[in-house]
């Protein structure tokens, strides 16, 4: 394990990993409470979309950023603007969003695969931890600042319109303002995240960490640190797992994810079960 850890590509995958965890684990709560777990999943799709758009446009193969972001800002705006305006389900509205996009991704991947080989197109698509460069992690630590800006400042707002309507009324909170503002740093950091981790991964470190941490959180405060620590935990250990077997970092994280949760069920309802004798 020591000498794994003097490897130049499991410390850049280390340092990844420890800058994309917080930003996904400060952000999972937020999706849980506005169910927007769907929604992530669509815009991973947008993603994917965008690569092929970019490369198609005269992106670079390796880096097609301009394309792949304004193309999820477009998606993750426009669904709020039409979801605001109609009176179809929220989750009606991302399954519209997710068909489209998945179906002009593929149409675009096909004419991309007559001029690229798809394999250069892997890294992009799906991501690797172990893959990561320099220019990645530049690109993840400006989206860190970003997020804790962002979040330091809209924090509380966004969990007030999304918990308690009557209240964010009452207190004047500017609901279109503050929903539009969540999605757009939500399309920042997945876009951000996605190249390192691949699109399944990301949608699952938006998930799974709020979703382990409310087995065991009794306040707001206690299940955001908890998120965060879900994340890192995971992101961390699947990383070392991975280099250390030879394995896939992704699957590796995507479980000890899983094994997380699972751990947090049991010890949430063993602290139920406690203060239920006692009471």
């Amino acid at each position: 394990m020591t000498q794994t850890l003097w490897l130049d590509f499991v410390q850049r995958a280390l340092v990844a990993v420890a800058l994309a965890a917080p930003m996904l684990g400060l952000l999972s709560p937020l999706v849980l409470a506005r169910r927007l777990a769907f929604f992530s999943a669509a815009l991973g799709q947008a993603v994917l979309t965008g690569v092929s758009l970019g490369v198609l446009l005269g992106e670079p193969v390796d880096a097609p950023w301009a394309s792949v972001l304004g193309f999820s800002l477009l998606c993750g705006v426009a669904l709020v603007f039409v979801r605001r305006r109609s009176s179809l389900p929220s989750d009606t509205l991302v399954g519209v969003l997710l068909a489209f996009t998945l179906g002009l991704g593929v149409l675009l991947l096909v004419v991309v695969t007559k001029r690229f080989n798809v394999h250069q197109l892997e890294a992009v698509m799906f991501g690797s931890v172990l893959t990561v460069t320099r220019g990645d992690l530049a690109v993840l630590a400006a989206t860190l600042l970003v997020t804790l800006g962002g979040l330091g400042w809209w924090h509380n707002a966004l969990l007030v319109d999304a918990l308690d309507a009557r209240t964010a009324a009452a207190r004047r909170l500017p609901s279109a303002a503050l929903e539009y503002a969540l999605v757009v740093l939500l399309t920042l950091v997945i876009v951000a995240s996605v190249k390192v981790l691949g699109a399944l991964m990301v949608e699952a470190m938006l998930l799974v960490p709020a979703a382990a941490g409310r087995n065991v959180a009794r306040s707001v405060a206690g299940l955001t640190v908890a998120s965060v620590a879900v994340a890192m935990v995971s992101g961390v250990g699947g990383v070392l797992v991975s280099a250390q077997l030879n394995a896939p970092s992704g699957a590796a994280i995507v479980l000890l994810l899983a094994a997380c949760f699972v751990v947090t069920l049991a010890v949430g309802r063993a602290k139920a079960r406690v203060s239920r004798r006692k009471g």
